[in-house]
């Protein structure tokens, strides 16, 4: 039987759906996890392996189902800030957990989210746990643009207050309340001669303080602040009361009752007698510790994203120069190796049937021609193996024709049909380019020749506005993808992709063939320029 924690937040209502006699199959059938709206993915508990995730959840991160299953959480949140382990420790005691945390995309920015994740049992007795993923960067900025709203609703109260300056004490306190019971701010009154600061009744919800008749000395609100902070807001504030300004805002620290330190921003109008001296403020303080925390959090993770992209970069860049190192070391061992088992043993030959006919007999000219027909063959080899090894073939022969030697070679000695299509602004990119691609489709006829057992490929190199496109099939053995360990020719082909931006994908499973897609961004590192034309 399925284990479902009970207490499933009201967010998650929907999926808790009667559950008795219904395998783990049926719940997720049930609870529509391919076609939600929200982002859901499901887990190994003990590993944190993705094992599914929705269409939503997909276009939420920017993978698609098949990269998603090569994922664990760590790639797709930030698991080591607090809040991620907080609610790993609550769903591990309660079954189920809500909290805010930090989402990572495919390409690498990262996000402010609301998850909920709640485990349950399969029918093998193994844990697993459905989270759904809220992007809520909309709302933060929602509610950054609700609070500049309301900061003009409490400018204007503080004009029309000013406004109200030459009724009596008690009415502007009557309407000063009036006013405090439809704002979330603390709307203040300070007559300056007698230092009385009448307070709205909101102080109290928002700080703590309850405030005997609503009235305190300026004395008393300074002892509120932060000492580091004290002397500079006195000082900002009685050098804008010395000037001529109508206006006056300061931000800064002070303590709420319960000992906790809350960020708030003050504003106020200033009322001046007819010798131009400050008599009175009329202003209102807003609480803005939630939007400074996720301006903080926001801006921290963004310091955090780019040092990962710089490691991730930099770690790139090392792997490349190791993979070229690597390959050029391959191609010199490839090179000895040929020259040994190959054309040296024709050499060998053609010298020893030529150091019999120079004994002389009946059977020389038969020595001579077999000499002649070792030597002709060495010869060849050799010319095919500069052919392949030459860096200026590109420029020579052109990508096209490149491509269309190696697909007839490989066909003239090899039982495998090779397809070639071609849709490809060939003189706009540069020859390093090419040559990438040029050794890119050498590699995979090699891999497709060694290990796939095919009787057919096709190789597609196709160009739109925005992408290049290879792509390069064939109907072998296949084999999994995810497994480690598939092969230096492999690594290569990702490392050459990597060098422009692009991903090399392999799709393929245990006897379905394979195919190879690499899709290149059309930046400048490709397009041809007189440098490297």
């Amino acid at each position: 039987m399925l284990k479902i924690p009970k207490n499933i937040p009201k967010k998650q209502s929907d999926y808790t759906i009667k559950l008795k006699a219904k395998s783990s199959d049926d719940l997720l059938r049930q609870l529509a996890f391919d076609n939600s709206l929200q982002a859901n993915v499901l887990f190994s508990v003990s590993s944190g392996k993705i094992i599914l995730a929705n269409e939503a959840a997909c276009k939420l991160l920017g993978y698609s189902k098949t990269e998603l299953l090569t994922k664990s959480r760590s790639t797709i949140f930030d698991i080591n800030e607090g809040s991620f382990k907080k609610l790993l420790k609550e769903r591990a005691a309660g079954g189920h957990s809500t909290a805010i945390v930090t989402g990572i995309k495919k390409n690498g920015k990262v996000f402010p989210c609301e998850i909920t994740s709640a485990i349950f049992i399969n029918d093998y007795g193994i844990e697993k746990s459905i989270t759904t993923i809220v992007d809520i960067t909309q709302n933060i900025r929602k509610q950054k643009k609700i609070d500049a709203g309301k900061e003009k609703i409490i400018n204007d109260n503080i004009v029309a207050a000013q406004a109200k300056s030459d009724n009596i004490e008690m009415a502007n306190r009557e309407w000063i309340k009036y006013i405090a019971k439809s704002s979330y701010d603390v709307m203040w009154d300070w007559h300056i001669i007698t230092d009385e600061i009448y307070v709205g009744d909101s102080v109290e919800e928002l700080f703590g303080y309850k405030i005997q008749n609503n009235t305190v000395k300026s004395k008393d609100v300074r002892k509120y602040l932060l000492p580091q902070e004290r002397d500079a807001v006195v000082k900002k504030l009685t050098t804008t009361l010395a000037s001529n300004m109508k206006t006056w805002k300061d931000t800064c620290r002070c303590k709420r009752q319960d000992g906790s330190i809350a960020f708030v921003t003050s504003r106020a109008s200033i009322v001046r007698n007819e010798k131009g001296k400050a008599v009175r403020l009329i202003g209102a303080t807003q609480d803005i510790s939630m939007i400074h925390e996720l301006e903080n959090k926001l801006a921290n993770q963004i310091i955090m994203a780019k040092k990962r992209l710089e490691q991730e970069i930099k770690l790139k860049e090392f792997q490349i120069a190791e993979a070229v190192k690597y390959a050029r070391d391959m191609e010199r061992s490839a090179i000895g190796i040929e020259l040994h088992d190959n054309i040296n043993q024709l050499l060998g030959a053609a010298k020893l049937y030529l150091e019999m006919a120079k004994k002389g007999g009946e059977d020389t000219e038969m020595y001579l021609n077999r000499t002649s027909e070792y030597t002709l063959t060495a010869i060849d080899e050799i010319r095919k193996l500069t052919h392949t090894l030459r860096k200026d073939i590109i420029k020579s022969l052109g990508l096209s024709q490149a491509i269309h030697n190696i697909i007839r070679d490989t066909m003239e000695i090899n039982p495998v049909k090779i397809s070639f299509k071609l849709n490809f602004t060939e003189h706009s990119m540069n020859n390093e380019f090419k040559l990438n691609i040029f050794r890119i489709v050498q590699e995979q006829i090699n891999n497709i020749l060694k290990h796939s057992k095919a009787t057919e490929a096709g190789i597609s190199l196709v160009q739109n506005k925005k992408f290049i496109i290879l792509s390069i099939s064939d109907n072998g053995v296949g084999f999994i993808t995810t497994k480690k360990g598939n092969g230096i020719g492999i690594d290569n082909i990702v490392t050459r992709a990597a060098s422009y931006n692009a991903t090399a994908n392999f799709i393929s499973e245990p006897g379905k063939g394979c195919v190879l897609s690499i899709t290149f961004p059309l930046a400048d590192t490709i397009l041809k320029n007189k440098k490297n034309s």
